[in-house]
């Protein structure tokens, strides 16, 4: 198989894609489906925008530019065959965020004194700290989050650290529910978006139906996804 079938194939596969998430629209270009599924769902369209409506001049040109069956005028290169391979995976076989769950999540009582949590974060080096009281979700406290605690009730004075609880830094933290539930089969480009949407978010916690008081199975955090 060379090149031109090899691209062929695989932009007709993205194409009946755009069609199926439109319901097979009729008469309707490349470039029309791609703006109207940008409105439409989270799928990462925006990325490969430029490059689609481009291979699809090319197809345009292999397809109807040919001077007889076995000699086409243009020819696609090798990067744009990889290229429109890698469209097609990012699009028809999304990844999801199944790989970021664990089978135990460390999740911690509402009532751990916080010498205990300052004990774990230089032990074990954790920055973030799931907060359950009774089996329900109260927040996420993060070294952030306990550095502001800190400064705000160093000038009134820190009673013994033992007096003090995960709820008393919860009060404290405006950022507590900067968190998104979601579900191991959702894809991992939903969890792109929604810390590129809300600078605020601390973290996505993957329960298994992706309901807050649910167990906790995984969590992901900016760096998992976008590095240091």
């Amino acid at each position: 198989m060379n090149r031109s079938e090899i691209f062929l194939n695989s932009f007709n596969r993205i194409e009946k894609w755009l069609r199926k998430q439109l319901d097979f629209p009729s008469n309707m270009g490349v470039s029309e489906m791609i703006r109207r599924i940008k409105k439409k769902t989270d799928f990462p369209i925006s990325e490969v925008e430029y490059d689609l409506i481009e291979f699809s001049q090319l197809r345009n040109a292999i397809v109807h530019n040919k001077i007889k069956p076995d000699f086409i005028i243009a020819e696609p290169n090798q990067w744009a065959v990889d290229r429109i391979k890698e469209i097609e995976r990012k699009l028809l076989h999304p990844k999801t965020i199944e790989g970021y769950t664990k089978n135990n999540v460390k999740t911690f009582e509402a009532g751990i004194p916080l010498r205990q949590i300052l004990y774990i974060i230089v032990e074990k080096g954790y920055s973030q700290f799931p907060i359950y009281q009774k089996g329900k979700f109260k927040g996420l406290i993060t070294t952030r989050g306990i550095g502001m605690w800190f400064a705000k009730n160093s000038m009134e004075g820190i009673k013994d650290l033992d007096h003090y609880t995960a709820l008393d830094i919860l009060d404290a933290d405006s950022k507590r529910d900067a968190v998104h539930f979601l579900k191991p089969k959702d894809y991992e480009f939903k969890a792109n978006n929604l810390f590129k949407a809300n600078p605020r978010l601390e973290a996505i916690l993957i329960t298994e139906d992706g309901q807050r008081n649910s167990k906790l199975i995984g969590i992901i955090s900016p760096k998992d996804l976008f590095g240091e």
